[in-house]
């Protein structure tokens, strides 16, 4: 009897271990921690969300950096209502931009959860009208790969609005 309950307690264990979305030792599987909206504008990611917007200046001259061809990287942390991040990591290294997404953070993020990676090869600023707002749309396009997350009919990604003020 005793080596049943045995048995049957790690058949529970190994379903519940492969049930969570976490890699050996427990954690998330993720290219980022889990940071407050303060604690990722602190760290000097742009962040995004319900706490307002921070450390916009980064994403300006990322865009700056694009333009005149010069390496340069980015996060930038965007929350959910909820206040879980979800990350767009953007690395250029002067010839294509590498694009991460990451939402594993999100609690209400789907089965789909995780780390997802391309290359791509235009970043786009755009300055008026976004739906019913003003501000300025930062878009990534020209991707190897459909990662999820993009918009199909114009075939980029979204990466972050800011409303004008």
């Amino acid at each position: 009897m005793h080596k049943s309950y045995c048995m049957l307690f790690i058949i529970v264990l190994m379903l519940a271990l492969t049930a969570c979305q976490t890699s050996p030792g427990g954690k998330i599987k993720s290219d980022y921690p889990d940071l407050s909206s303060r604690e990722a504008e602190k760290a000097g990611y742009v962040v995004a969300g319900p706490a307002g917007y921070f450390n916009i200046d980064k994403m300006e001259a990322f865009y700056t950096d694009y333009k005149a061809g010069t390496a340069s990287t980015l996060v930038i942390a965007h929350y959910t209502d909820e206040g879980d991040p979800v990350y767009a990591g953007l690395d250029y290294n002067g010839e294509f931009v590498t694009y991460s997404y990451d939402n594993s953070w999100d609690a209400f993020g789907g089965q789909d959860k995780g780390v997802k990676q391309t290359e791509c090869g235009t970043v786009t600023k755009q300055v008026g009208p976004y739906g019913e707002q003003e501000g300025t749309l930062f878009t990534l396009s020209g991707c190897k790969e459909d990662i999820g997350y993009s918009d199909p009919d114009n075939k980029s990604y979204f990466l972050l609005f800011v409303p004008g003020k």
